[in-house]
Parts: structure tokens; C-alpha cells; sequence
């Protein structure tokens, strides 16, 4: 039962009619947590328990856990004790509460871990499968704000992300919603209250980040106090800098961050572990554990030493985090990591409250499932949460409600979570579920009620700043700075200097090293990169090389690309070969960090080709600005006909996916329009059926009594003849009746005529509807795969040279 592969084992089945809890586990499978999980419940339900024994379960499954702890309930987590002993319980428990029960310290640690031992024997878990918890999982307890417990330098938040995969080109507008959230979040903090549409602050803000992160920058705290001052921009929209926000005002926001900088508590904000997604999510392999791999990271964020504002801040703050990690993951149907969020309340509030918290919440519970993301959210109120977030959790978990908004509140979500649900059979159960019972209701699974199982880690109620210094490692390394010590040993080691694929092969036939440095003129730029690891056993000389590194950015209104890239080309040069040869040289990544002022010592030097000076160094930078608007393009593809355009670096595959959802849309709209055309010819053609048919029947109708008349014409006309009696009209109303009939008769197969042809008429125009429908059909699948290559050239006005230089390259 409790080794089951993705098995959360969660309670037992709960009798109602009879209040005690069945022999029949409940469990969920984990990957429904990737349609995320809700909790509701009044206090006292058990709502912490609960959180609880889901981390538990989740952690023995291998997954790791970020876990959101506003008022320090959840943080009992890290209360797990393998063996239970009394001893482990006694630091933990309330003096005043032994002596208020008139016992020692000791005795009542006793009782706790005999009550713990009786509870977990009574919901099924064997003491073995706690120490498989200690064993498998470890416990790091960050206190933002505080050196309580592992510090957190979030101010490096501020920094653009580093992950390659996240670049301007192909994630802007996640990257411009971040930066949202970093500027809403931050000026909250400063007690700012900015919305992001309108206020000069947030907007003012969001510029200098965008600008700094394009150009790759880090934005120290410092840093964009100064940038508010004398921002890297001279417009904000169509209006100058200075007429959208005057200097003046500019300088007392830039005093209200300094003011909130130098604040003595702000500096806890500013040192310790930096807040990486990706480190709190690795396996702490250096904790050892029955896991080859490591131990399953349980990362819990103690926020209740946090006024409302800081906490705001940094909810924001990692949460972004995580939305930028999410967009950069591969799909998978697995859960990769469960964010737990205890006490959401005034984090996701419904409209029109939008707090910098909501907009990032809101993305992992639309976006997670595909990134294996879930998040289980845990409140007192259904009212607490946004609708459209409560409408796409999968997952429901329901404790007593008491009033009967809230029930009908909760009970509206529960009607589409699943199949099976039955509002009768648990509405009024709702207000009356004993503690530790909650109705279970899923996507996959009827609704039941359960009672959940006892947790294994002590639950102590809500840890002090002061307790939770207790769970720091009293020595060597935290369970972090293991793994970064680990990721130090895995990084591989890099030769000195400039990485070998800059350096070129060496030419045959070049002339024997120069035991000086050559004298080249005072007005050319030198520079020097270490080229390879220097040993004792090999000579090291220097060669000549151009250096030429230039800012390109490639933009095209049509199809909207703009894309900022750096070409640096190194190339070789000797005594043959005077003018430089952009075309076979290589463009290389660099890092300016690289080149050096002087050469190091004991050093020789390869003659440099004559003739270098300034001059020649310009016209080296003009040939290198015509190499790269040569050859320096990029290429995309585009549809002409649907007027669409991919990005650099998109596959054709990716394109002529977007291409096909665009023809769809066009060929939709294309046969809806035509569908409306032909069904007003088929409606003009039905209602002249229907009148015909009308007539027809009146035809009929008429044509009945006209031989009704002329029968009874005929019976006239015997009976007289038999008494004898004549009539000299008798023959002519006898032809006038036949006539009468004959009309009444061609009538009825006028309109039969009729008909026919109204249906046939039908027929055609509905076979060539479908014949015109066919050829939308054919002409759009035609043009979805018209996809042709656009080659984009850089302007030489966007061509940037910012280095040239001589570079000696050490080899």
C-alpha cells in the first residue's frame, strides 16, 4: 500500500452514518497534483495535518517540494523524528503546558511520542516508513529577511535570467511579465502603491529593467537607485524622459528605494544563499540517504516574521522564479515539483484585487501541468481565491465550511471537478465533518470522504523565529551550500583565459619568436588573452591577432523580428598577409573579462605583419562592418499569404504549426461566412417549399369538393328523370361542374410539379455547397504549407563595432 509507485497514501475511507474511519486506503495518484490540488476548511479542520501528510507522501515519491509558510504551521515538517523517542519531542514541547497538566517536561514528552506512535499504528504506517522519510528527504528552512534559519540574498532577483534557454527573441513577453511582478513587488515594499499601467513609477521601472536585461546587465539595488536618477533612456513612450517624469520627482523615488536600502533590517535582504530555482529543486547528494541520487530537497520558506508588505515582495519574487524555470522545462505528464501554499488568503484574491502575487499564480495553475508543476493551495474560504483559479484545479479537498456561502461557494467548483458528484449527498454533511475528515473529490475518482492518516513529523503548531534557529545544522555546511560545493566539483575545469576554440592553428613557415615585446604605435589598442593553461616543460610566446567584436541588431518591420547579437572575430595575422580575412574566421563568444593590459612576464613575441597603425585599424573595422552585413543575416521563415513571419532560431516545424493553426482559423472563418451564404438560398428555396406545399394541400382540399359536387350534380339529375321532372339548366350546370374539377385537378399537379422542382433545386444547391466547401478546404491546406525562407539583413547603421584591437593570444 505505501510503496506503490506514484501512490499517495492519504487516510482511510470515512463512514458518515457511522462517524469512524473504514479499513479502505485512499490514495491518489501523483500525477493528478499537476492539475493542482485546493484544501478548504475552517480552522480546526485539520487543513495543517493534511498539507502535511501530502509533502510527506509526495518527498517518499522523489519529487521535490517548495513549500510557501506565511504563518509557520507547515514548517513542522521538519519535526521528523526516525525513531520517536521521548527525547526527540522534549525541546519542542511547551513548558507551560507541563506544568499546567501538573507533570515534568520528561513525562510529557513520553505521552506525545506514545500518542504519536498509537496514532501513526492506528492509521497504518509502520515505524520503518518514518525513517524512510528522514532517510530519503531533507529539510532546508530558509527565513528571507532573517538570519533565523538559511539566509536568502534576494536581491539577486534583480539580475536577468541566466538560463540560456530563456532569451528576448523567443520569451519576451514572459520575461516583460516578470519584470512586472519585480517592479510591482518592489515598490510595494517601499510603500509605494503603483498599478502598472499607469503609474510613472512602475512604469518608469520596468523601462530600466527591460534595458538593463536586454543588455544582460545585473542591477544591483544600488545601481537602479542610480539609473532612476539618470536612466539609460531619453524617451519613455512618445514623450522625452524629462517631460514623462521630471528629475525632481524622479529623485524622490530614488530616495524613497535608497531610504528603503539603507534601512539597518534591509540588510538581512541583501546576504546569503542566492534564491535559484534550479539549486533548490537538486537532490542533496552530499546528505547521503538510501537514494543514490541523493535526498529529496524539501525547500520551506518561514515567512511569519514578515510583515505583509516583505511578504508580498517575496512570495512575488520566487514565484517569478519559478513561472521563468516552468517556461524553460520540456513537457512531461510527471510531477516535476509541488509548490505548497499555506494560508493563500490575500494572495490570489478575486477581481478587482490584483496584488504583484496573483499574475504568477495565476500562470503556474494555467501553464504547470505541461512543465510536471503543480500547486496545492490550502485556505479557510473559497471566497479567498480567484474563480477562474479555483475553475482549473483538478483536485478538491474539503473540510467543515459553516457558513453556506462558503458551501455553495466550494460546492459550484466541486460540480466541475469531476464526474460523479452529487450536490444533495454532501451538502449538508459539509457542516458538520468532524476534524481530520474531508471530502475528497478529483477528475478520476467519485467523490468520498476521508479521514486523513496521522502525520509522521511532530506537529508542534506554529514555530518562533527563535525555534527555527533550532533547525539550522549546528555544524559544517547547510543541505545548500552542500549542493553548491557538489555543483563546484561536477563544473568542469577551464584552461586560463581565452577558451581554445579562439585560438586559431598556428601557420607553418612563420617566422622564430622575438625575445620583446615589437613596438607598435601609441594610438593602436593592445590587448593580451591567455590562451592555454602555461606549464614549466613548454616555451610560451605570444602571436598577433585582430580582435574585432561588434553590437549587430537586426530588425524588420514586416515581420516584427528584432535581434540583438554580438559577432568578435579573432583572427590570425602574419608578415603574408597584410589586409585582414574576415571570411574564414570564425565568430567566437566572449568574455571581456578576458583581456589583460600586460603581458605576462618571461614571455617571447611573433613578429607582427608592418604597417599596423590606426589607420589601418579603421580600415580593418570598415571591412569587418561589410563582412557582417554580408554575411552576418539571419534567416526565417514566413507565409506570404497568411502574412506570417517566424523568429531567428524557430524551426520549420514549430512555424508550420503556427501556420497551420492560422489557415484553420482563416478556412473556419472562410466556410462559416459561406455556410451563412448558402443557408439563406436554401431558407428562400424552404419556405417556398413550405407555401407549395400549403397549396398543394388547399388544391387537394378544393379538387375533394369539386367531385363531391359534381356527384351529387349527377344523383340530382337521376332522381329527377325518374319522377319525370325536367330542368332546362340541369346540362349545363353538369358541364360547368365537370370543368370545375378538371381546373381543381391541374391545380394539384401544378403544385406536385412545384415541389419536385423545389427539391431538386435543394438538392443541387446543397451538393454544391459541399463542392465550394471542398475547394476552402483544399486552398487553405495549400497555403498552410507555403512556408518560404526570409533572409533578414543588418543595416549598416545597426552595426556597432566596439572593439578593435590588437590581441597577443598566449600560446
Amino acid at each position: 500500500m505505501f510503496e506503490q509507485p506514484q501512490r499517495l497514501y492519504l487516510g482511510r475511507e470515512f463512514d458518515l452514518q457511522r462517524g469512524v474511519a473504514d479499513d479502505e486506503p485512499v490514495s491518489i495518484n501523483s500525477r493528478e497534483l499537476t492539475t493542482h490540488a485546493v484544501c478548504l476548511g475552517m480552522t480546526g479542520t485539520g487543513k495543517t495535518g493534511l498539507g502535511v501528510v501530502m509533502l510527506e507522501e509526495v518527498l517518499l515519491q522523489g519529487v521535490p517540494c517548495i513549500i510557501l509558510d506565511p504563518k509557520g504551521d507547515i514548517t513542522n515538517l521538519a519535526l521528523n523524528f526516525p525513531d520517536l523517542a521521548p527525547a526527540d519531542f522534549l525541546r519542542w514541547l511547551d513548558a507551560d503546558e507541563a506544568q499546567r497538566q501538573g507533570v515534568t517536561p520528561e513525562v510529557q514528552a513520553e505521552r506525545v511520542a506514545a500518542r504519536w506512535r498509537e496514532g501513526l499504528t492506528q492509521s497504518g504506517v509502520p515505524l520503518e516508513r518514518v525513517r524512510t522519510l528522514s532517510e530519503r528527504a531533507t529539510f532546508d528552512v530558509y527565513t528571507p529577511g532573517s538570519e533565523a534559519g538559511i539566509p536568502l540574498n534576494v536581491l539577486q532577483s534583480l539580475n536577468p535570467p541566466t538560463d540560456s534557454k530563456i532569451n528576448w527573441a523567443r520569451n519576451s513577453e514572459a520575461l516583460r511579465d516578470r519584470i512586472a511582478q519585480l517592479c510591482s513587488a518592489l515598490l510595494e515594499l517601499a510603500g509605494i502603491d503603483a498599478d502598472p499601467l499607469k503609474s510613472r513609477e512602475h512604469i518608469l521601472l520596468a523601462t530600466i529593467f527591460e534595458s538593463a536585461w536586454r543588455a544582460g546587465q545585473p542591477v544591483a539595488i544600488e545601481d537602479l537607485i542610480q539609473m532612476i536618477q539618470q536612466p539609460p533612456v531619453q524617451r519613455v513612450g512618445a514623450f522625452d524622459l524629462d517631460v514623462f517624469y521630471p528629475r525632481d520627482e524622479r529623485f524622490a523615488l530614488a530616495m524613497a528605494l535608497n531610504n528603503l536600502a539603507a534601512s539597518p533590517s534591509f540588510a538581512s535582504w541583501t546576504h546569503g544563499r542566492p534564491l535559484d530555482v534550479e539549486q533548490l529543486l537538486k537532490p542533496d547528494r552530499a546528505a547521503g540517504g538510501v537514494n543514490p541520487v541523493g535526498k529529496t530537497r524539501a525547500s520551506i520558506f518561514y515567512l511569519a516574521h514578515l510583515d505583509d508588505a516583505e511578504r508580498q515582495f517575496f512570495i512575488t519574487l520566487l514565484l517569478s522564479q519559478l513561472v521563468m524555470w516552468m517556461r524553460g522545462q520540456t513537457g512531461t505528464s510527471q510531477l516535476r515539483c509541488l509548490i505548497y501554499f499555506d494560508e493563500v488568503f490575500g494572495y490570489c484574491p478575486p477581481f478587482p484585487r490584483n496584488p504583484p502575487t496573483k499574475v504568477p499564480i495565476m500562470s503556474i495553475i494555467k501553464q504547470g501541468r505541461a512543465a510536471g508543476l503543480g500547486m496545492f493551495l490550502a485556505t479557510q474560504n473559497p471566497a479567498d481565491l480567484d474563480y477562474k483559479g479555483l475553475s482549473n484545479i483538478g483536485t478538491w479537498m474539503i473540510g467543515r465550511l459553516r457558513t453556506g456561502r462558503d458551501r455553495d461557494r466550494a460546492l459550484e467548483g466541486l460540480e466541475g471537478a469531476g464526474a460523479g458528484f452529487d450536490r444533495a449527498d454532501v451538502e449538508n454533511a459539509l457542516s458538520t465533518l468532524p476534524p481530520r475528515v474531508f471530502l475528497l473529490q478529483s477528475a478520476t475518482s467519485d467523490p468520498r470522504f476521508f479521514q486523513s492518516r496521522w502525520a509522521m513529523s511532530y506537529l508542534r503548531g506554529p514555530l518562533t523565529r527563535d525555534q527555527v534557529t533550532l533547525l539550522r545544522p549546528a555544524d559544517g555546511p547547510t543541505a545548500l551550500e552542500r549542493v553548491a560545493q557538489s555543483a563546484d566539483d561536477e563544473r568542469p575545469v577551464l584552461n586560463r583565459g581565452l577558451p581554445a576554440d579562439m585560438v586559431q592553428a598556428v601557420p607553418t613557415g612563420r617566422q622564430a619568436p622575438m625575445a620583446y615585446r615589437p613596438s607598435l604605435p601609441p594610438d593602436v589598442r593592445q590587448v593580451f588573452l591567455d590562451g592555454a593553461e602555461r606549464t614549466s616543460a613548454t616555451a610560451a610566446r605570444y602571436s598577433a591577432h585582430l580582435l574585432v567584436s561588434a553590437a549587430v541588431r537586426i530588425t524588420d518591420r514586416s515581420s516584427g523580428v528584432m535581434q540583438d547579437d554580438r559577432h568578435t572575430f579573432l583572427v590570425r595575422l602574419n608578415a603574408h598577409a597584410l589586409t585582414p580575412d574576415f571570411a574564414p574566421a570564425r565568430q567566437h563568444e566572449f568574455d571581456a573579462s578576458l583581456l589583460r593590459s600586460e603581458a605576462l612576464p618571461n614571455t617571447a613575441f611573433d613578429s607582427p605583419p608592418p604597417g599596423i597603425n590606426a589607420r589601418w585599424l579603421k580600415q580593418a573595422e570598415r571591412t569587418a562592418v561589410e563582412h557582417i552585413y554580408r554575411h552576418g543575416g539571419k534567416t526565417v521563415f514566413c507565409n506570404r499569404t497568411l502574412k506570417l513571419y517566424g523568429q531567428i532560431g524557430e524551426s520549420m516545424i514549430a512555424f508550420r504549426q503556427r501556420c497551420e493553426v492560422s489557415a484553420r482559423e482563416r478556412r473556419d472563418a472562410e466556410a462559416t461566412k459561406l455556410r451563412g451564404q448558402y443557408e439563406r438560398r436554401m431558407k428562400t428555396l424552404q419556405d417556398r417549399l413550405a407555401r407549395e406545399h400549403r397549396e398543394l394541400s388547399q388544391d387537394r382540399t378544393e379538387l375533394g369538393a369539386r367531385k363531391r359536387e359534381e356527384l351529387l350534380a349527377g344523383v340530382e339529375s337521376v332522381f329527377n328523370f325518374v319522377i319525370g321532372k325536367r330542368s332546362p339548366y340541369a346540362v349545363a350546370f353538369g358541364a360547368q361542374r365537370r370543368r370545375q374539377v378538371k381546373v381543381a385537378q391541374e391545380d394539384v399537379r401544378e403544385s406536385e410539379r412545384a415541389i419536385v422542382k423545389l427539391n431538386a433545386d435543394l438538392d443541387d444547391i446543397a451538393a454544391e455547397y459541399r463542392v465550394v466547401l471542398s475547394d476552402i478546404s483544399d486552398k487553405w491546406m495549400r497555403v498552410m504549407s507555403d512556408a518560404q525562407e526570409l533572409s533578414l539583413a543588418p543595416k549598416k547603421g545597426d552595426i556597432f563595432v566596439d572593439l578593435v584591437a590588437i590581441a597577443w593570444v598566449l600560446e
